[in-house]
């Protein structure tokens, strides 16, 4: 089915408290202002505030909107969004195949990107996004659990690689006293 994003998913820009709530010392919700803690799939956490503004509840698409344009990432837990993020949930629910489906027609976002110095897109450029989507859940369904498979092969061999790294490193280390 040919459709806009905004016809099977909501989005929620972020808008950034004041910096006085910001923290550091986990008091609040945590806070995401940009990619900046974003990691292969999932950020990590080391900005809190204790005021909320715009929310991404847990298993939400967030993906940044200025410079650049495009990262993406799922939220583990709730968020509070910055201006620099958007969080972004499936009508129905399935966030996994959201999520690779977004990854798929990220170019053609990042293509509407405005901004003389650092792009960025705004709402509307995120909703009449023009996308192919299969209309049965189930099929949906098979595809996002296919791709997940995938990507859990390539973090474990990710693990397995930089296991072996570091066995050479310590190995040739040890060698380099040695001699």
């Amino acid at each position: 089915m040919k459709c806009v994003l905004e016809d099977i998913a909501d989005v929620t820009m972020g808008q950034s408290p004041k910096s006085e709530y910001y923290n550091s010392n986990k008091e609040g919700m945590p806070f995401l202002q940009g990619n900046r803690t974003f990691g292969r799939k999932y950020p990590t956490f080391d900005k809190y505030t204790t005021f909320i503004t715009k929310i991404a509840k847990s298993g939400d698409v967030i993906m940044s909107v200025r410079a650049p344009v495009g990262d993406i990432n799922i939220t583990p837990i709730d968020v509070c969004l910055g201006r620099g993020v958007c969080g972004i949930r499936m009508k129905n629910g399935n966030q996994d195949f959201l999520y690779y489906l977004l990854k798929y027609y990220m170019p053609q976002l990042i293509n509407r990107q405005s901004g003389t110095v650092f792009g960025s897109v705004n709402k509307n450029d995120i909703n009449h996004l023009e996308i192919n989507v299969p209309q049965d859940f189930t099929t949906q369904k098979k595809i996002a659990n296919y791709l997940l498979m995938l990507d859990e092969k390539i973090e474990l061999n990710e693990m397995i690689n930089n296991n072996l790294v570091r066995q050479v490193e310590s190995e040739t280390l040890v060698i380099c006293i040695i001699f």
